[in-house]
């Protein structure tokens, strides 16, 4: 009898071990936002498809994403929800409420993008996400990381990145939240650098031709949780 009742033990162990790998490997739901949001931590987004409405009076709808020029995008509609898609190389946003970034070290990047062949290169490998910061004339890219090349799953997916929000050699004020001084008054870029950024916007990406996004949110660190609780991915069923 004890040698049995050891052996259910060590069997409803394995169940529970099996049931929580498999919990982790379980996708976030397209169609809510994240369940890991922090209240206390203010947020600046724009919901394409006006489908996600603030989490709570901490979220803005201050983002705008830009079209045009290098950063040109075009309404694109997959899997029964609609978007934009990176047509031209950038992918430019605006914040409108962009002084609040100058007082935050880093910034999360909340997107749910659709995950198909643009996130993967002609070897299958996962392609970079690098954001520019700052303005001219000392713009600084960050590295944004690598996805998982199971994100390539013909789903919406909920992706979250971590940049650093550096600081200006010349004056010591944040990339993201403030203006280069060359870059004010009657500057030549001044018009472009209004928002703290590149081209008009205040956070740009670059090289991912074709991306497909639904959803965009900047928030304070830890405001949509961690990395590693957002960013899983799960294949389609054949």
């Amino acid at each position: 009898m004890p040698f049995m009742k050891c052996n259910w033990f060590v069997f409803v162990l394995f169940l529970l071990s099996v049931n929580a790998l498999y919990a982790q490997k379980e996708s976030l739901d397209s169609e809510k936002l994240p369940a890991t949001i922090r209240p206390d931590k203010k947020v600046h987004y724009v919901s394409i498809d006006g489908a996600f409405k603030p989490a709570n009076t901490n979220w803005h709808a201050s983002l705008k994403i830009l079209t045009g020029g290098d950063h040109t995008t075009e309404a694109v509609t997959v899997d029964g929800h609609s978007g934009v898609k990176v047509s031209g190389i950038k992918f430019n946003t605006a914040d409108e409420l962009y002084p609040f970034w100058a007082g935050q070290h880093s910034i999360d990047i909340l997107m749910q993008i659709y995950g198909d062949e643009a996130l993967l290169d002609e070897n299958g490998k996962p392609r970079y996400f690098n954001f520019l910061t700052g303005t001219l004339p000392e713009p600084i890219a960050v590295d944004g990381g690598t996805l998982p090349k199971e994100i390539k799953n013909k789903k919406w997916n909920w992706v979250l990145f971590r940049i650093p929000n550096g600081l200006r050699h010349m004056d010591g004020g944040r990339l993201v939240g403030t203006i280069h001084p060359k870059a004010k008054g009657d500057s030549p870029i001044a018009g472009v650098s209004r928002l703290s950024g590149q081209n008009g916007g205040t956070i740009r990406m670059d090289g991912l031709h074709d991306l497909k996004v639904r959803f965009v949110a900047l928030g304070e660190k830890g405001a949509f949780g961690e990395p590693d609780q957002i960013n899983i991915f799960v294949p389609n069923n054949p």
